[in-house]
C-alpha cells in the first residue's frame, strides 16, 4: 500500500464521497490513475526538454509564428 496524501476538493464533492465508501474508493482509484498518467506525461516532457535552452521570448516568437501560420491556413480553407 502506498503513502497517503491529502487533496482539497469542493465541499459538495466531499459531502457526497463521505456518505458512500464505495464511491469514495472508486474516486480515489480514479484520482491515482489520473495522477499517474499526468505525472508520466510530465516526466516524459521533462526528459525530452532537459537539454533545450530556450528563452521565454523565443518561445513566444515561435508561438506567434505557429498561430500566424495556422490562421493563414484557416483563411485559405474557409476562403476568408
Amino acid at each position: 500500500m502506498g503513502k497517503i496524501i491529502q487533496i482539497e476538493v469542493p465541499e459538495e464533492i466531499s459531502s457526497i464521497l463521505n456518505k458512500d465508501a464505495l464511491l469514495k474508493k472508486f474516486f480515489e482509484k480514479t484520482a491515482v490513475e489520473s495522477f499517474k498518467e499526468k505525472l508520466l506525461k510530465y516526466l516524459i516532457a521533462e526528459e525530452l526538454t532537459k537539454d533545450i535552452n530556450v528563452s521565454e521570448e523565443e518561445i513566444l516568437k515561435i508561438d506567434e509564428e505557429i498561430k500566424e501560420s495556422a490562421w493563414k491556413e484557416l483563411k485559405k480553407k474557409w476562403k476568408l
